[in-house]
């Protein structure tokens, strides 16, 4: 399954959310601050597996710490029905992502193959006029000789 955009679930003292968590103190904070917010979190829902985006590291979900901006930190178990919905969405997402990239590859198949058809038609057209324009040509040539 595919990775997607870990939200920031509604955090238990102060209810603000957002639509996607940042990895606190990230080792690859690219030029940020002690402190600053990392890269943006994703989540694998079929093997609740959660990733850094910057420094690529995984972990389990409910091993996932947040901090909020209000100053609360808190733990994936204390907003579980939150995470769980996250998760089931994040894996509803990911399957209508996969499903729309093999209906867009079915598409520039048929595509390519109408177009094969057609330029086979097209040819197969050309080539019968060619052969009836040289038919001519020969016929009118020998008339010609007589």
């Amino acid at each position: 399954m595919a990775w997607v955009e870990f939200a920031f679930p509604g955090c238990p003292a102060c209810s603000r959310s957002w639509a996607v968590s940042r990895h606190r103190d990230c080792p690859a904070g690219k030029g940020r601050g002690a402190g600053g917010s990392g890269g943006g979190l994703e989540v694998e829902p079929d093997r609740s597996q959660v990733r850094c985006t910057d420094c690529r590291r995984t972990w389990g979900v409910w091993e996932t710490h947040f901090h909020c901006a209000c100053g609360h930190r808190f733990e994936a178990r204390e907003v579980e029905e939150a995470v769980r919905e996250i998760v089931r969405v994040a894996s509803l997402l990911a399957r209508v992502l996969a499903q729309q990239a093999r209906d867009l590859a079915e598409i520039r198949r048929a595509g390519a193959a109408s177009f094969r058809a057609w330029a086979s038609r097209f040819a197969d057209a050309v080539a019968g006029s060619l052969g009836a324009l040289a038919g001519r040509l020969v016929g009118s040539l020998l008339r010609a000789l007589d």
